[in-house]
């Protein structure tokens, strides 16, 4: 089985990709507003469940989510791709 490498987003991509402000996103992470993932105490998200995020919510109707904590091992990280935050 092959390991498909899936880029994290930071939150100041995912400002960029959704053209909205950084304390937008952190807004919405801290209200659970949107998906996303925490490795210890960085917050990254996955572009494909933003896209569905997106394709769910609809104007003044905003799905709330949960944060998901990946366990990780240390030997592992290497399947992610993080970009620093």
């Amino acid at each position: 089985m092959q390991m498909v490498r899936e880029q994290l987003m930071t939150m100041q991509e995912v400002a960029e990709y959704l053209q909205c402000s950084l304390s937008t996103v952190r807004r919405w992470v801290g209200r659970g507003k949107v998906p996303h993932y925490r490795l210890g105490k960085m917050i990254r998200f996955r572009r494909a469940e933003l896209d569905s995020w997106l394709g769910a919510y609809r104007e003044g109707d905003w799905p709330l989510v949960e944060a998901k904590n990946l366990e990780v091992e240390p030997d592992q990280l290497s399947l992610f791709s993080l970009a620093a935050n």
